[in-house]
C-alpha cells in the first residue's frame, strides 16, 4: 500500500504530473477556504452568545447530548468502535486520507472468459465490465467498506452500487452512470446496462446529467465549491436525492471504476473528489506486454494495470485486504466469482 505516490512513480507523462499537482493544489485552496468560513462562523456564534443571548450554546448543548446518546446506543453503534471513530475524526476529507494499491493483473483467463460469455451471450463484453462486476461481488458482505460517513458516523448500505465514469462529447465533459445491486446481476447486466446508460449520455438524453451540467455552467466558481460540498454531501452521505441539481440519493455508489487505458496511460493514481463521498476509485490502464513468471517458467503475458484509490476514513489495512484479496482473486480468475460457482 502506499500513502501518497512520489513523483517519479506519477506516469512517465510531465503533463499527467502537472495535472496530479493542480489537483492537490485546488483541494488544499478548498480546505483552506472551508476551515476559514467554519472559522469566521464559530467566531460570530460566540461572540452572539457572550454579548447578545446565550440560547443558542443551551440549545446547542442540549441537542448534541441528545446526539451523542443516539449514536452510542443506536443500531448502528457496533459499527463505531473507538477506532473507526478515531479514523473518520483524524481527516477533515477524501483528500487527506487516500491510500493508493497498484496490481499487475496477468488478463490471460480473463480474455478466455470473456470470449467464452461473449460466445454465449452475443453481447461485446469487455474488460471493463468485468471489473464492475468482480467489483459489485467483492464488496458484497462487507458492511466496513460498503457504506457512508454521515455526521461523524459510519453507516453500512444495504445495496452495492457500482459507477462508471463516461466520455462524452469528445472527452470534453464526464458523465456518471451507477449500477444498482451490482453483487446481484450478471456481467451481461452491466454491459446492458451500461451500453445503455452511455447512449443516453453521449446523445444528450439523459436529464439528470443535463440538469448537473446547466448547475455547474450558471454559477460563478466561489459558488460552485460550496454548492458542490453541500449537495454531494446531501446526496452521497445523508442519502437524500437533489433532483433539482441533477444528483440522486448515493448518486456514485460505492465504487467508481474509470478508464485510463483509453487515453493510452498504462496506470494512473485517480484522486477521490471530495463531493462524490465515495470509498473506493477503481483506475483501468491500458494493455501492454510484459514478461512473467509463469509456473517457474518466463512467459510474456497481456497484462493491465489496475490502481485502487481507498478512502482510509472507511477502514482499516486488514479489513480493506480482505476485499482486494477477493477482487484480485475474481480478477485473475473470473470463474471463482461466486456467480460463476453457482451456474
Amino acid at each position: 500500500m502506499i500513502r501518497r505516490p512520489p513523483r517519479s512513480t506519477l506516469d512517465r507523462s510531465s503533463a499527467a504530473s502537472d495535472v496530479y499537482k493542480r489537483q492537490v493544489s485546488t483541494q488544499s485552496t478548498w480546505e483552506y477556504r472551508m476551515n476559514a468560513f467554519i472559522g469566521i462562523g464559530i467566531l460570530t456564534a460566540i461572540l452572539y452568545g457572550v454579548y447578545i443571548d446565550g440560547t443558542f450554546f443551551k440549545m446547542y448543548a442540549i441537542l448534541l447530548l441528545i446526539y451523542t446518546i443516539l449514536t452510542q446506543i443506536g443500531a448502528y453503534s457496533r459499527y463505531n468502535n473507538a477506532r473507526k471513530k478515531c479514523t473518520i475524526a483524524t481527516w477533515n476529507g477524501p483528500n487527506d486520507p487516500e491510500v493508493f494499491v497498484t496490481h499487475e493483473w496477468d488478463i490471460t483467463k480473463a480474455q478466455e472468459y470473456l470470449k467464452r460469455k461473449q460466445k454465449e451471450s452475443g453481447l461485446g463484453l469487455t474488460i471493463t465490465h468485468l471489473v464492475g462486476y468482480c467489483a459489485g461481488h467483492a464488496l458484497k458482505d462487507e458492511p466496513d467498506l460498503n457504506g457512508r460517513i454521515c455526521f461523524g458516523n459510519y453507516y453500512p448500505k444495504d445495496k452495492v452500487g457500482i459507477s462508471y465514469l463516461i466520455s462524452c462529447e469528445s472527452g470534453r465533459d464526464l458523465g456518471i452512470y451507477k449500477v444498482e445491486d451490482a453483487d446481484k446481476k450478471e456481467i451481461e447486466d452491466f454491459y446492458k446496462e451500461l451500453n445503455a446508460g452511455s447512449k443516453k449520455l453521449r446523445s444528450n438524453k439523459d436529464t439528470d446529467h443535463k440538469k448537473r451540467g446547466l448547475s455547474l455552467s450558471i454559477f460563478p466558481t466561489f459558488l460552485i465549491e460550496p454548492l458542490l460540498f453541500i449537495i454531494g454531501y446531501i446526496a452521497g452521505a445523508m442519502g437524500i436525492s437533489m433532483k433539482l441539481f441533477g444528483l440522486r440519493d448515493n448518486a456514485f455508489g460505492t465504487c467508481v471504476i474509470t478508464s485510463v487505458g483509453m487515453l493510452g496511460y498504462e496506470h494512473a493514481f485517480v484522486p477521490l473528489p471530495p463531493y462524490s463521498n465515495v470509498p473506493l476509485i477503481v483506475t483501468i490502464g491500458t494493455i501492454v506486454k510484459k514478461p512473467l513468471v509463469v509456473e517457474n517458467e518466463i512467459k510474456i503475458r497481456d497484462v493491465i494495470n489496475i490502481t485502487l484509490t481507498l478512502d482510509h476514513r472507511y477502514t482499516d489495512g486488514a479489513r480493506a485486504a480482505k476485499v482486494y484479496q477477493k477482487f484480485i482473486k475474481y480478477l485473475d480468475d473470473p470463474v471463482t466469482c461466486p456467480k460463476e460457482s453457482a451456474v
